[in-house]
């Protein structure tokens, strides 16, 4: 896919930005994998999630290329907890191409990163060699389409994107947010006709007390992940902020003090 060369290529785009001197750590303290019955695609591209989240609304960033180079360091990760589960190269590839579109609209579609030089390095050309996916994504979600049922966790990392603001190639489109609001709910269908019930799936064997609870209960709605997701968002805040503007506070850089007299 020409990762490597796309890399060297382009890294000097943001060798004249301030970097932050903090350097993310592996500790608990910045690991916001949600190991909450999420699928395993969702569960591991989870900590982008909520970066891509939180980046929308974000009115300013002291230091977009600290920023960037932690998502590298970011989708790297991602990009190995999806070998180590096992899934089909282009499946990973999928999911690599997909987060890389939507941080990159993220930021992008803010006042600090139009402002920037990511736009000559975005996330996309660093592991793919191409400059905007809002085209793409939405071809490989269609191709996905196709077999719902060898792609469904790609698909509900798509559903949750689409539920948290990615717009792609609608963003400009006339009546964009209503093609997006009906791919939405087709998403939500096909997802609901193949994770199917639950309960049943579950625990097979289970009579219990007899059927009284309502039908809509039988099945668990995407809806309940975006909100699932939120929550993970609320009780992750002060964390995922720290994340997010490592270098922006005196509290950092006393971390970052710290960190360094460790390794001397």
């Amino acid at each position: 896919m020409g990762q490597v060369s796309a890399q060297h290529k382009s890294q000097g785009a943001y060798n004249s930005a301030p970097v932050a001197s903090y350097v993310l750590s592996d500790s608990g303290s910045t690991n916001f994998k949600a190991d909450c019955g999420l699928n395993p695609i969702i569960s591991a591209a989870s900590t982008l999630i909520a970066v891509f989240a939180k980046t929308r609304s974000a009115v300013s960033h002291p230091d977009v290329g600290g920023l960037h180079q932690r998502l590298v360091n970011e989708i790297k990760k991602l990009e190995n907890e999806l070998r180590d589960l096992g899934l089909k190269q282009e499946v990973q590839l999928s999911v690599r191409y997909l987060m890389c579109s939507v941080l990159d609209e993220a930021v992008l579609n803010t006042p600090w990163g139009t402002e920037s030089a990511w736009a000559q390095r975005t996330l996309l050309s660093v592991f793919h060699g191409e400059t905007s996916g809002g085209e793409k994504s939405f071809l490989i979600l269609d191709r996905l389409r196709q077999s719902p049922s060898e792609n469904l966790d790609v698909i509900e990392l798509f559903y949750v994107c689409l539920s948290l603001g990615f717009e792609g190639r609608y963003r400009l489109m006339n009546r964009g947010r209503e093609a997006l609001d009906q791919m939405r709910d087709e998403l939500f269908s096909i997802i609901r006709r193949q994770r199917g019930d639950y309960e049943r799936s579950l625990s097979p064997t289970w009579s219990g007390l007899g059927r009284t609870r309502n039908p809509l209960t039988e099945y668990i709605p995407l809806w309940v992940v975006v909100a699932l997701m939120a929550t993970i968002l609320f009780f992750s805040y002060s964390g995922l902020r720290y994340w997010l503007y490592a270098s922006s506070s005196p509290v950092a850089d006393d971390i970052a003090e710290l960190v360094e007299e460790k390794n001397n």
